[in-house]
């Protein structure tokens, strides 16, 4: 049950940073909302890309990768709820790929565009919370009634390899997959 608590603990304080990426960013679009012609595309596009560094590389190593599968495994019963989960993490691509389309409007320094963009990026994080909470609140205590200690074992063991193999990445901002990796943006660099 150890290696349950490690996993959970472990999710449980990526979510929190999370939010936190999340709630910099919405203060940020929110503030400045008001005043599009201020509107700073650069400094978006760099906020956006640490939230999806952070927010959909560990969600998808970490939940999709390992514990969706386990809860598939281990519990017949839990179809909607992960079919909810990939329905969520599908619209949030979408709604990425239109932020970044707004981006590249914004980008010309169009005040319409500006507003669309701090609604688009408004939307993808309201997105993203739905998702966390949706995971706080069905997914993680459904993984502690259905899995198992073996399998949480394995789940556990997953977590430290990837945990390793990110540690012994390079994570300075030349070194990050652009936003491109995760949404078809380009950003000259």
């Amino acid at each position: 049950m150890l290696t349950a608590t490690y996993v959970l603990l472990t999710l449980s304080i990526e979510q929190k940073k999370e939010r936190h990426f999340i709630a910099r960013m919405l203060n940020y679009v929110q503030s400045i909302a008001r005043r599009p012609q201020e509107i700073d595309p650069v400094h978006i596009q760099s906020q956006l890309q640490e939230l999806i560094t952070f927010a959909e590389t560990r969600h998808q190593r970490k939940v999709e990768a390992c514990l969706l599968p386990a809860i598939k495994a281990a519990d017949a019963n839990s179809a909607a709820l992960v079919k909810d989960l990939e329905t969520l993490s599908r619209i949030g691509r979408a709604m990425l790929n239109a932020v970044n389309k707004c981006l590249r409007r914004a980008m010309r320094r169009s005040a319409s565009h500006g507003k669309f963009l701090c609604r688009t990026i408004d939307l993808y994080c309201q997105n993203l919370l739905t998702r966390l909470d949706k995971e706080e609140q069905e997914l993680l205590p459904l993984a502690q009634k259905v899995i198992s200690s073996e399998e949480w074992f394995e789940i556990g063991s997953q977590f430290l390899e990837q945990e390793d193999h990110a540690a012994g990445q390079d994570d300075t901002p030349a070194a990050r997959p652009p936003v491109a990796a995760y949404t078809g943006f380009y950003s000259p660099a």
